[in-house]
């Protein structure tokens, strides 16, 4: 039995993007947004020149979200959406915000099919997720009040830090490197076809044809 009969598989959860600061020796224009440091003050008398109120309708911030107080809203009689939509337009003037989207109009569907909005739509939960997705300008880092300088974050949609390994290894798996697009969702959905079971509800993924011993391959396309 042993390593004969045993299928070995490794990824990870996010990429490994460059810090900041070592980009910046190449000449980049790029630095960490820390809200805590960010002057907030346009933002907030923006708000209060729209919607007679500023700061009361921000909740803390957690990656990538911004949290909105709803109840704040519902007492004001404000309308959710015209409030995200105005909160997105004013974080779009800080340096190192590449976008700010409206979950609003993430439900609603009310945005282009581009790239990156794909990534954003992944990560979105319409119980769970925040009021307003903030994207950095690539190689930007978004860190939390902690004092450590972080070299490695979760969170942001561009390719560099969405780029992960796929290792197979071990039984009928020859020795090859593949270099087509493939996706972490894609390991479930082999597993599934290399051992003959029933797929996961919910899969998204595709089976890894090059993983595959042949009797598996043969009956996937059937």
């Amino acid at each position: 039995m042993g390593l004969n009969n045993t299928l070995i598989v490794l990824s990870a959860d996010h990429g490994g993007p460059e810090a900041p600061e070592y980009m910046a020796s190449f000449g980049l224009d790029v630095a960490r947004l820390i809200p805590k440091e960010m002057d907030v003050e346009p933002l907030i008398t923006a708000l209060k020149e729209r919607f007679g109120i500023g700061k009361e309708l921000i909740e803390p911030y957690y990656h990538p979200y911004i949290y909105l107080n709803r109840e704040v809203i519902r007492e004001n009689g404000l309308d959710q959406a015209e409030v995200e939509r105005a909160l997105a337009a004013e974080l779009m003037k800080f340096d190192g915000i590449a976008a700010a989207v409206s979950s609003s109009d993430l439900l609603k569907g009310d945005l282009p099919d581009t790239p990156l909005i794909r990534q954003i739509r992944r990560n979105f939960h319409p119980k769970r997720s925040g009021d307003i997705y903030l994207v950095q300008e690539p190689y930007w880092f978004f860190c939390s009040d902690e004092d450590i300088a972080l070299c490695s974050i979760h969170g942001s949609p561009w390719l560099y830090d969405t780029y992960v390994p796929i290792f197979f290894a071990g039984r009928n798996v020859p020795s090859q490197r593949i270099s087509r697009l493939v996706h972490p969702v894609d390991i479930a959905a082999t597993l599934s076809a290399y051992l003959s079971i029933k797929y996961p509800s919910g899969l998204v993924g595709t089976p890894l044809v090059e993983v595959l011993p042949a009797s598996a391959k043969e009956s996937d396309t059937d």
